[in-house]
C-alpha cells in the first residue's frame, strides 16, 4: 500500500484524465475535482475549434462531468444544453455513466477576444441565454432543470444552476489553459455544502473560495485533483472516497444513425431514396461519417 496520502484507489497514473470524490468536515461537505486535459484536447481536435470555443466547450464539458458525478446506474445519462445569443450559438454535452463524455458547439470557429492578456473572454462568445440540464436516471420521467445564464463564463452559471434548480449551495471553478492553440491543462473543482453544514463551515469555505488560485495555474504547478481538494478544504480529516478515469467517448454507429433517419418519417425517407448516389450523414459529437446507399434507405422504408 502506498504511503502517499494523495494516492486514491482507482487511479494508478494521475497523468491521465480522472475525477476524485471526497468529503470533509465530518461529512458536511462534499468535493469533486477533475482533470480533463486530454478530453478537452480531443474535443478541440474533433471540432477544429478556435481558442475561445475550445475554452468554452472545455469548461462546459468539465462542469457537466462534475455535475453528473452522482449517476449510479450504467443506463444513466445527463444532457447539458446552453442556448444563447453569442457567436458560439450554444453547446450540447452528454455524459454517460462511467464519466464518458461527448460534446459539440453550434459554431466552432469564433473570433477570440480577451478580458486581459492571457484571459480569454468566454462570456462574450457565449452570450445571454439558458442553461438546461436533463438527467435520465431511470425514473418514469427525466428530471429537467433550467436557469438563465449569469455571465456565460460557465463556472458561475453551473453554480447558479445548482443553487436555483437543485437547492445546493456550491463552489464551482473551471479552467482550460491554451497555448499556441493547444490545450495544455484543463480541469475543475466543485465543492457542495450539505444541509448539515453550520455557519462556521460556510464562512470558512466562502473565505477560501475568495482569491483561490485558478485551477489551471494549480495544475501547471503540479497539483493533482486530490491535492486541489485538499488545498481548498484545508481539513485534516479529509476523506477521499473514489477515483475514476474520464474520457471523451461517442457511441455513435451505423445502426444508431439508421434509427435517426427512421424518425424523419416515411415522406422524407422516400425523398432521400430518390437520390441515386445515396446520402452521407455525420455525427455532431465526434464527426464520424456514415454513408447510406439508395438501397439502404429503401430498406429503412420497409421498416415503416
Amino acid at each position: 500500500m502506498s504511503d502517499d496520502p494523495y494516492n486514491v484507489p482507482g487511479i494508478d497514473n494521475t497523468d491521465i484524465d480522472h475525477i476524485i470524490k471526497a468529503e470533509g468536515y465530518g461529512g458536511k461537505v462534499r468535493a469533486m475535482a477533475i482533470k480533463t486535459t486530454a478530453t478537452c484536447a480531443e474535443a478541440a481536435k474533433i471540432h477544429k475549434t478556435s481558442s475561445v470555443v475550445t475554452a468554452a466547450l472545455g469548461r462546459f464539458m468539465t462542469g457537466s462531468l462534475l455535475i453528473s458525478s452522482d449517476m449510479k446506474n450504467e443506463t444513466d445519462t445527463q444532457t447539458t444544453i446552453i442556448k444563447a445569443d453569442g457567436p458560439i450559438g450554444g453547446m450540447t454535452c452528454v455524459c454517460d455513466f462511467g464519466y464518458k463524455v461527448r460534446a459539440y458547439p453550434v459554431n466552432a470557429d469564433v473570433e477570440t477576444t480577451y478580458h486581459r492578456p492571457g484571459k480569454i473572454d468566454v462570456g462574450s462568445a457565449v452570450g445571454e441565454g439558458m442553461l438546461t440540464i436533463i438527467r435520465d436516471i431511470g425514473l418514469k420521467e427525466p428530471y429537467v432543470g433550467s436557469v438563465e445564464l449569469l455571465s456565460g463564463e460557465i463556472a458561475e452559471d453551473f453554480a447558479y444552476y445548482l443553487a436555483r434548480s437543485e437547492q445546493t449551495k456550491s463552489v464551482v471553478a473551471l479552467g482550460v489553459a491554451i497555448k499556441d492553440g493547444e490545450v495544455t491543462n484543463a480541469g475543475g473543482l466543485m465543492v457542495q455544502l450539505l444541509p448539515s453544514a453550520d455557519d462556521d463551515i460556510i464562512d470558512r469555505l466562502e473565505a477560501r473560495a475568495s482569491g483561490f488560485p485558478d485551477i489551471t495555474y494549480l495544475m501547471e504547478e503540479g497539483f493533482t485533483p486530490a491535492k486541489i481538494i485538499d488545498l481548498f478544504l484545508g481539513d485534516p480529516e479529509l476523506q477521499y472516497l473514489s477515483a475514476e478515469p474520464v474520457s471523451f467517448f461517442c457511441p455513435c454507429s451505423m445502426e444508431k444513425m439508421s434509427r435517426g433517419l427512421i424518425t424523419l418519417g416515411k415522406t422524407e425517407l422516400e425523398d432521400l431514396a430518390k437520390t441515386p448516389e445515396g446520402i452521407d450523414t455525420e455525427c455532431h459529437f465526434c464527426g464520424s461519417k456514415y454513408h447510406f446507399t439508395k438501397e439502404d434507405i429503401e430498406g429503412l422504408l420497409q421498416t415503416l
